[in-house]
């Protein structure tokens, strides 16, 4: 019995996915929380766009939100956020060349009616600086701030996933 090369194809592509759900292998967006934890309170205090960023993933996670905390079987306050910028490299004239751009967030984990546990998530990027371009130095400054902040939001999920399987 002879196979034709589309058969073959379909073949290995049905083997491949089979070993891949045997393995364990989920999508990086999926977060699984336990039922004691949903639905979830979260206080944002004033990190408004992390805030935005962790109740889009939260909803796409299909993980219940509640505007009370009394109806909540877990609360994530987020405390603060800090942006930071330092010179990382300067040009033989002592002008700024490169920084190094920092994105630090505060909060703070509670689960039913145990003490609620702080933690901290701290995240850098470099940026090199163009003198000729100033406008486009800041503008790309902004994006990496806020895809820093999409980054600390997914971390800030994976800390609530691991707090949630104890």
């Amino acid at each position: 019995m002879f196979y034709t090369s589309t058969q073959s194809r379909f073949f290995i592509a049905v083997i491949l996915v089979c070993v891949l759900q045997a393995c364990g292998f989920k999508l990086r967006g999926s977060i699984e929380l336990s039922p004691d934890m949903s639905p979830i309170y979260l206080q944002q205090n004033s990190v408004l766009e992390l805030a935005r960023e962790i109740e889009s993933l939260l909803i796409s996670n299909k993980i219940d939100l509640v505007d009370d905390e009394k109806q909540s079987k877990a609360q994530l306050v987020l405390v603060k956020e800090a942006k930071k910028r330092r010179v990382l490299s300067v040009d033989s004239n002592g002008r700024a060349r490169e920084y190094l751009l920092s994105y630090a967030v505060t909060f703070s984990i509670k689960i039913g009616s145990a003490k609620a546990a702080e933690d901290k998530i701290s995240i850098s990027r470099s940026l090199l600086f163009d003198a000729d371009a100033v406008l486009a130095v800041a503008n790309e400054s902004e994006v990496l701030y806020k895809d820093m902040r999409r980054d600390a939001a997914r971390l800030i999920l994976l800390k609530l996933q691991a707090q949630s399987s104890k």
